[in-house]
């Protein structure tokens, strides 16, 4: 296993041919896996609801009719401009669209692609988070733990969600190691294509690229200098970000009577979430359409109507404010699967989930939520970068609290709970392996930014990150690992430092 990595020493090592060979096998189990729940469960399918608006979508689109409501067209045969959901789900199922394939069943399959994908980027971050054998462990726990994939044959925006807001975790790794202007805009759109998956996202940007940038702002130059690179990365990655978006926003602020940028539906989603059924009894911190229909006089035009929505929403919200406490632990629980998990299952139907597969996925998400508590304390006491992996599940939680509580909402966050359980597993791995079988050199730690060597006018013993200058410590007398001795270690100890090895 030493051409795999150490699983104590997080870092950006080069993964070997046999790594990849690996996770290549792990990425056919992962596809197999969502193919066979697609053919066992959910083929043929009942196309209704979220689903059907996506599919149509996709199709409409692809055949160059814009973006309308997809049911009216159907159903009444009216061209009513739409844009109930954010676009990139229904964008991406229009390449199918393009090249002839346009039916749910291959639009099905198309998204088991995509869930498949995101195993990819799971394990890519992995890597650089805790190491090769930590990645490996993310992606095979994502290719088979049932939060990952129980989405992807449903044709949902979660799946689209989970591979956005996989890639955007990997970018922020990357960002923490390299720290420049294209790594910041890449930071940016990445963002941006989560909030263009599912419109609550947009607060990643100030639970995970904000913080992110400003906590990586050089350190060795003066405190001026070092926060206006901070700033002027900031800005380079909202920027990008502003831009991504741009194309979608500008296209509705032509067809709207209301400003809409990223969708019309929430007020939709405040009517049938605020009201007595919602608030109390059994639906507590559900939705339940009937608030909706029980709204007199809606307008056609989707702007007016979200107006229209939110304007009664926020006036029964005025009036029921001391109940607002309970409601949002209600809907924390039901997302995390802690508050009536067994009746959420029962409410999941709705959405053509099995009941037996919700049963497992329930159950190891607690398992997982577990081992994660753990993965979290061991990148804890490497003092490794922890923040992507507790924003993701934080901006989840809060955008939860202010539309209501169900399994699929947790979906987005479902790859920072991998990935931290994949820490625990790959760290119980290191404590149980023996030392002998770890040959080799052992892998550079992770630091603060990316080292150089240090310049002519620098004392001897020192290593430049960026724009910081730290004293290597002393280390006994030992075999020469390449040119340099040895890993240097560093009291910013992003990687293992005082506890020689990383290790819990």
């Amino acid at each position: 296993m030493s051409d795999i990595g150490d699983p104590a020493r997080p870092g950006p090592a080069r993964p070997t041919r046999r790594w990849w060979l690996l996770l290549a096998l792990i990425l056919a189990v992962g596809l197999g896996v969502r193919l066979w729940y697609l053919f066992a469960y959910l083929h043929p399918a009942q196309v209704i609801g979220d689903p059907l608006y996506y599919h149509q979508a996709a199709n409409l689109f692809a055949s160059g009719r814009g973006w309308p409501d997809p049911y009216e067209l159907k159903i009444n045969h009216r061209y009513v401009a739409d844009a109930q959901h954010p676009p990139l789900t229904s964008a991406l199922l229009a390449l199918p669209s393009l090249v002839g394939l346009t039916t749910f069943l291959e639009h099905q399959i198309f998204e088991c692609l995509l869930g498949t994908l995101a195993v990819f980027f799971v394990a890519l971050t992995g890597r650089r988070a805790a190491g090769p054998v930590a990645g490996l462990v993310a992606a095979a726990i994502a290719a088979v733990y049932p939060g990952m994939w129980i989405n992807d044959p449903l044709v949902m925006s979660e799946t689209t969600g989970i591979l956005a807001c996989s890639v955007l975790l990997w970018l922020a790794y990357r960002y923490w190691e390299r720290r420049g202007y294209l790594d910041a805009a890449l930071l940016g759109v990445a963002a941006a294509a989560a909030a263009l998956a599912r419109a609550e996202l947009l607060l990643l940007t100030l639970f995970l690229v904000t913080p992110l940038i400003l906590l990586a702002r050089p350190r060795g130059d003066s405190r001026l200098a070092s926060w206006r690179r901070a700033v002027a990365l900031l800005v380079t990655a909202g920027a990008a970000c502003v831009l991504a978006i741009a194309p979608w926003a500008i296209y509705n602020m032509t067809r709207f009577h209301q400003p809409e940028y990223l969708s019309t539906g929430l007020g939709t989603t405040l009517a049938v979430t605020t009201c007595d059924e919602t608030y109390s009894g059994p639906a507590l911190g559900f939705w339940d359409f009937d608030c909706v229909l029980a709204i007199p006089n809606p307008p056609t035009e989707r702007s007016d109507r979200d107006v229209f929505y939110r304007k009664v929403a926020y006036t029964y919200l005025g009036a029921h404010e001391h109940e607002l406490p309970k409601v949002a632990l209600a809907r924390i629980g039901r997302t995390w699967g802690l508050f009536h998990p067994f009746q959420q299952i029962q409410l999941d139907t709705i959405e053509q989930r099995p009941i037996r597969v919700s049963q497992v996925a329930l159950g190891s998400l607690w398992l997982l939520m577990a081992a994660g508590a753990v993965g979290s304390v061991v990148l804890r006491r490497r003092r490794a970068l922890l923040l992507p992996l507790v924003a993701l599940p934080g901006a989840l939680t809060v955008a939860s609290t202010m539309v209501y509580g169900t399994s699929r909402f947790r979906a987005v966050a479902e790859p920072a709970v991998v990935l931290l359980a994949a820490v625990a597993f790959a760290a119980i791995r290191g404590r149980f392996t023996p030392r002998g079988r770890h040959s080799g050199p052992p892998r550079p730690v992770i630091p603060l930014a990316r080292p150089e060597l240090g310049s002519s006018d620098e004392p001897a013993g020192s290593l430049r990150s960026g724009e910081l200058t730290v004293p290597l410590r002393s280390r006994p007398p030992g075999p020469a690992v390449g040119a340099g001795g040895g890993p240097p270690t560093t009291p910013l100890g992003l990687g293992p430092a005082a506890d020689g090895g990383g290790e819990p």
